[in-house]
């Protein structure tokens, strides 16, 4: 089968690969070491995302990019709550190359005090923008309520953590964070199957028995509703954060839910907020979730006199939807929304290997296989996944300038 994942694994390294023809190869190389694995240190983990393209022990800043740009690929990095993913994207003549680039960064990144302040001073300017944006700020605000311990503050950071940060301390997160027991190597392209295991053996030898470090615990925070007050905006805004629970069935009705209620120009939402009562331009419906929780995101913002308004109406469309369920054709035409975004993700070879390297560290099924349970789930478990996600923990922010 052309498209087949075959999995192996070399010193440690969970490898994926998956052939897609064409001439070019996607690589991603995912480390369970995202926000979570903080610890004492919020931001530590997206500030050693930033260092990762500031040098190495052989290459400086310069000719890493460099060296990046010469093999012609998008060369990127992200942080989330559970990983930190590293992907390039070459011709297939030139993944050994992008292997040996990527294995330089994930063994030898080498945080020199000078660029780690330079960075700090890039990456504190990233989180003042996004104190000053109210849909950030009512997300952050939110995040940081309904979730305790490990996952309770910002992904960035904050201004006095990121300031009490040493370049000493990511040094140390690299090392402990950066093994091949925490991470997962996907190669998704036109490059062969022979020429993608011998590059990965050939370029991630230095992995050593060093175990992934433990996962500190999710811890349930508060629930019930919240205001918050910002001088001088214009909007009003409301988010509902509903606790979901984190197996690979319920995630997936729950986001057949979602696509029902929420931000779509067809869904029950969006024809509130939007088309009937005129309230306002942004609705959103997202889903985020890890190996031991998952959260499901409703919201909505309209001037900032109708803030009562708006939050009636996100509450009274989302508590209708848990009392009466869905109909048939709503339903049909959720799945075939859901069927044209796993077509598009398997179009994309950079969204696909980071989706099976990601899925690897998460248990969640690959693409295909997440795609088969939508076709199979049924109506009763999407309106059952949507009540116990209104009758469980939630929290409803309220934002008001």
């Amino acid at each position: 089968m052309a498209n087949r994942v075959h999995a192996f694994r070399h010193r440690g390294l969970r490898v994926r690969y998956q052939h897609l023809p064409g001439p070019l190869t996607a690589i991603a190389l995912v480390v369970r070491a995202g926000a979570r694995f903080d610890r004492r240190h919020p931001g530590i983990a997206h500030m050693a995302e930033h260092m990762l393209f500031q040098g190495t022990a052989s290459l400086d800043q310069l000719t890493l990019n460099r060296r990046a740009a010469e093999l012609g690929g998008e060369h990127n990095a992200d942080t989330g709550y559970e990983d930190i993913s590293l992907t390039i994207e070459v011709f297939n003549e030139d993944v050994p190359a992008a292997l040996a680039l990527l294995a330089e960064q994930f063994y030898h990144t080498r945080v020199d005090p000078n660029r780690f302040r330079k960075e700090r001073r890039v990456v504190l300017d990233e989180v003042r923008s996004r104190a000053d944006d109210p849909g950030d700020y009512l997300h952050t605000q939110g995040w940081c309520r309904f979730f305790g311990g490990a996952l309770a503050h910002p992904v960035c950071g904050t201004w006095r953590s990121l300031n009490e940060l040493t370049a000493a301390d990511v040094s140390v997160f690299l090392r402990r964070c950066f093994v091949h027991a925490n991470s997962v190597l996907a190669v998704v392209g036109g490059v062969a199957l022979e020429q993608a295991r011998s590059a990965v053996r050939r370029h991630f030898a230095h992995g050593n028995e060093r175990p992934a470090p433990p996962a500190p615990p999710v811890v349930a925070g508060s629930a019930g509703q919240v205001r918050l007050r910002r001088f001088g905006g214009s909007q009003a805004s409301v988010s509902m954060m509903l606790t979901v629970t984190p197996s690979a069935r319920e995630i997936v009705a729950m986001g057949v839910a979602l696509d029902l209620v929420g931000a779509d120009p067809d869904s029950r939402l969006f024809q509130e907020v939007r088309e009937r009562l005129g309230l306002g331009y942004d609705v959103s419906a997202t889903l985020d979730w890890g190996p031991d929780w998952a959260v499901a995101i409703v919201s909505a913002s309209a001037a900032r006199g109708q803030r009562d308004r708006l939050l009636r109406t996100v509450a009274d469309t989302c508590q209708r939807a848990a009392a009466e369920g869905f109909a048939l054709d709503e339903l049909q035409r959720a799945r075939k929304k859901i069927r044209y975004r796993y077509a598009s993700l398997a179009e994309s070879r950079l969204n696909q290997a980071l989706a099976l390297a990601e899925g690897v560290l998460s248990g969640f099924p690959t693409p295909a296989e997440a795609e088969r349970i939508a076709a199979q789930v049924t109506r009763a478990e999407v309106e059952a996944a949507w009540r116990r996600a209104m009758t469980g923990r939630a929290l409803t922010v309220v934002l008001a300038g």
